[in-house]
């Protein structure tokens, strides 16, 4: 090759380098403009008291201006200081968004649970964080909307965080000294019960709720201005593509064959609930949340809800499954933050109104 081909096939290597980086250039402000990097949170924060009867559910951002509560509020920082420990102001200074908690001596949400009426009926509500409402004001959550709605009836919410099988079937039994005529269980997609190998297959996933990856323990979660928010963009979809199909994959795998011994014990306990509430002549009812993930689009959990439905309906346990009340729902303006997709109010309206005629009848139900 002759020394003036070399420099002009060499000029075409520099002129497709140059173009290509030109094309990433372009692409990169393009990004940056009117994309933006991947968002990063501080993580979420609950705090509750030694004796565990007043709490906080703390958030990094307000965006739909429901959190009310600024928990660097002079008031607020004394008042919280010497119950929940030396790091408070910290974690405030991060997460300074708040929703109070409390609670009663039974660790229910609320008020202390007056002595039961007679003649007055009392609905005991069972289940995890949905229940509880996680990031939620107590008289949004969908137990205070029944109550509204049956003033004639007493509500308990009893639902407890990180409450899954076999805790919930402990937290029924240990609340029956509260005389429930009904209890209705609010059943989420990850309570069954897990068995010993299940649980030591499962690796770290996003649990579809609380979105671990967006939250960073140091600092504001914002990249560096030097780093390429295209690069963190396409890296943040591949690995939001791993971990929802693992995770997809986990939740489905929950009631079925990987997990049969899991999901067994899980249809015994609910079947026990059943067994006692008949025996006192009360009556038991399950009402199914769906997680909230793509309700707008392909809801990926829809084997599981039928899985679910058919096994509790063969047993004669009274079930409601409200996913058709959140189909077609806009997902993201269900949650209670972008790190965090617990229901927020909106969501536990739905709920309230797709349940009340089943808890109507659950109650018509008790001798």
């Amino acid at each position: 090759m002759t020394t003036a081909r070399k420099h002009t096939a060499l000029g075409r290597v520099v002129l497709a380098a140059c173009s290509a980086l030109f094309a990433l250039l372009i692409c990169e402000a393009f990004v940056r403009v009117f994309v933006g990097a991947p968002s990063r949170y501080p993580a979420t924060v609950h705090i509750e008291s030694a004796d565990k009867r007043v709490g906080l559910d703390l958030y990094p951002s307000n965006p739909r201006g429901y959190f009310q509560m600024d928990a660097r509020q002079p008031s607020t920082l004394a008042a919280w200081r010497g119950r929940a420990g030396r790091d408070f102001e910290s974690r405030v200074a991060r997460a300074p968004y708040a929703v109070p908690f409390q609670y009663t001596a039974d660790l229910c949400r609320g008020q202390a649970i007056p002595p039961k009426v007679p003649g007055r009926k009392r609905i005991l509500v069972i289940g995890d964080s949905f229940t509880e409402g996680q990031g939620v004001l107590e008289a949004d959550t969908f137990v205070a909307r029944l109550a509204r709605r049956f003033p004639y009836a007493d509500f308990v919410n009893c639902g407890r965080r990180g409450y899954d099988f076999p805790e919930l079937a402990n937290w029924f039994d240990r609340h029956m000294e509260l005389e429930p005529d009904v209890v209705l269980y609010a059943m989420v997609l990850n309570d069954p019960q897990q068995s010993a190998a299940f649980h030591a297959r499962q690796r770290y996933i996003d649990d579809w709720i609380v979105d671990r990856r967006r939250m960073v323990s140091e600092g504001s979660g914002a990249p560096p201005f030097w780093h390429s928010h295209l690069w963190l963009a396409l890296q943040d979809r591949m690995e939001s593509r791993r971990v929802g199909m693992a995770t997809t994959a986990w939740y489905r795998a929950m009631t079925g064959d990987q997990n049969r011994d899991g999901w067994n014990a899980t249809l015994a306990h609910i079947q026990h609930m059943d067994q006692v509430m008949r025996a006192r002549g009360g009556s038991f009812a399950v009402a199914l949340w769906p997680l909230v993930v793509d309700l707008d689009q392909h809801y990926p959990f829809e084997v599981t809800h039928q899985t679910i439905s058919s096994a509790l309906t063969d047993r004669q346990i009274q079930f409601h499954d409200t996913l058709a009340a959140f189909r077609g729902q806009s997902t993201e303006n269900l949650w209670v933050h972008p790190v965090d997709h617990h229901p927020n109010e909106q969501a536990h309206a739905i709920f309230a109104r797709d349940v009340a005629d089943f808890v109507h009848a659950a109650l018509a139900r008790v001798h």
